[in-house]
């Protein structure tokens, strides 16, 4: 079972879908052109050019509502959570933090927004109606691919026969990341009190090299350089504190952008011993703390749905956990596990601390018994199952192994990135099995606004 994406802009993938089968002599050079570019850009996926779908995912004004109604209501229930976090000892206790972690978790902000950065992925379904997938709030990625993807498509000949009726534009993810972030420090400053270390504010890009996007880090690089920071990118193992002070070199780091996940650095806590001295001493702007994990863990919507937390929850925010966020339950024996086992196709599973799709399971890529092995093993483990949510559906272009190109219905997703807490651009990914995913032969699709041309 599926669902429409939304009834306009549905539309108008399939008239692009359309247009091109109809006029397949005309459109499938540039079809070719188009794939040519893309394997020469720096649309990069693990080192290879990203899977893409030739025609692009287009959004109007009111799907744009939708998703900052989307961000609002989500960002409002994070909030709340983590204010709760801090405060009372017994909603800590539902996530079972390692002391070290929540050491990490205590430290100010010292800023407004509580998750600067992040790509909220939901399943979107027309005007108001969506449910979230997940949160990835540290580590946030991809920018780059729908930067490179964007600039392409939007050059096709296909998309260029639809300009005298739409008007189309793609969304700009670095430099309004960096005017976010001169925000962000300058909240930072005035509740501090403190000043920069230099002239220019240095800010280090952080994460551990041998698992980060070298190409979006040094777009980002040249975006903060732009606009009149010093900017490196730092691996956290080579950094040294001093004072409380961390640094890069000599260069003491007015600020840190985050891009190192919580799970990467909880996994290496021995290797960064300077890195930890600096951050618990508080001294460096960290733009994207490590509380942020109370929300990207994937324990965050099962315990929006424990009764612990859910006291201090609003009407307003348990209606909206309850209308877009999946019931969400600890994989444990019990009196459900015969329900899952029954209703294999009605359940995820995943893990709590992985990312990139890493070790999730949907039921309907099992039979009865592999589906049955599966859980026997995961029970054993630190999992969560969840409702599985309806498919999102668009209508784009599948090229055979034989280099036919036809119409295909895929399954979507739909990743709202956040800056500062605001929507600020979109990343959707398609594929063809029950996770979507580049771990589970996903695509990239280029996402952008489009208004119709008043006649």
């Amino acid at each position: 079972m599926g669902n429409d994406t939304n009834v306009r802009s549905v539309k108008i993938n399939r008239d692009l879908v359309s247009t091109f089968m109809n006029e397949y002599d005309k459109y499938i050079e540039d079809f070719r052109k188009t794939k040519l570019a893309v394997s020469n850009s720096k649309a990069i996926y693990k080192g290879a050019p990203v899977p893409y779908l030739h025609v692009p995912m287009l959004y109007d004004q009111v799907d744009l509502d939708t998703f900052k109604n989307a961000l609002e209501g989500i960002h409002a229930v994070s909030k709340r959570t983590i204010e709760l976090y801090l405060e009372k000892e017994e909603i800590r206790a539902l996530f079972n933090f390692s002391p070290e972690l929540e050491a990490l978790i205590n430290v100010p902000h010292h800023y407004n927004a509580t998750v600067p950065m992040g790509r909220f992925d939901i399943f979107y379904y027309g005007e108001g109606n969506f449910q979230f997938c997940e949160l990835n709030a540290d580590g946030a990625s991809a920018m780059n691919e729908e930067l490179e993807l964007s600039q392409i498509m939007m050059q096709t000949e296909l998309l260029n026969s639809f300009k005298s009726d739409f008007a189309f534009e793609s969304f700009e993810l670095f430099s309004s990341w960096v005017e976010e972030v001169k925000q962000i420090y300058a909240e930072y400053l005035a509740e501090t009190k403190r000043k920069t270390y230099s002239d220019k504010p240095f800010v280090a890009i952080l994460d551990f090299i041998d698992k980060s996007s070298p190409l979006e880090f040094e777009v980002f690089q040249k975006a903060f350089l732009k606009e009149g920071f010093n900017c490196e990118i730092v691996d956290p193992r080579n950094l040294t504190e001093k004072d409380g002070k961390l640094y890069s070199g000599d260069q003491a780091i007015d600020i840190i952008y985050r891009r190192l996940v919580t799970k990467d650095l909880m996994d290496h806590y021995e290797e960064v011993p300077e890195l930890i001295a600096g951050l618990l001493a508080d001294k460096t702007c960290v733009v994207g703390t490590v509380k942020t994990q109370i929300i990207h863990t994937k324990r965050f919507f099962e315990v929006l749905y424990h009764p612990v937390l859910r006291q201090y929850f609003s009407d307003e925010m348990l209606s909206f956990i309850d209308k877009h966020v999946p019931y969400t339950k600890p994989l444990v024996q019990g009196d459900d596990f015969i329900n899952y086992l029954e209703n294999k196709d009605e359940y995820i599973i995943k893990p709590i601390d992985y990312y990139a799709s890493k070790g999730v399971c949907a039921g309907k890529d099992y039979d009865n018994q592999a589906w049955q092995n599966l859980l026997d093993e995961k029970v054993k483990e630190d999992f969560i199952i969840q409702k599985y949510c309806p498919y999102a559906l668009t209508e784009n272009l599948y090229e055979d192994v034989d280099g036919n190109v036809k119409p295909q219905l895929y399954r979507t997703i739909t990743g709202l990135f956040t800056y500062n807490e605001k929507l600020s651009g979109i990343y959707v990914r398609a594929g063809l099995n029950a996770i979507i995913s580049g771990l589970h032969d996903g695509y990239t699709m280029s996402t952008l606004k489009y208004n119709k041309r008043m006649v």
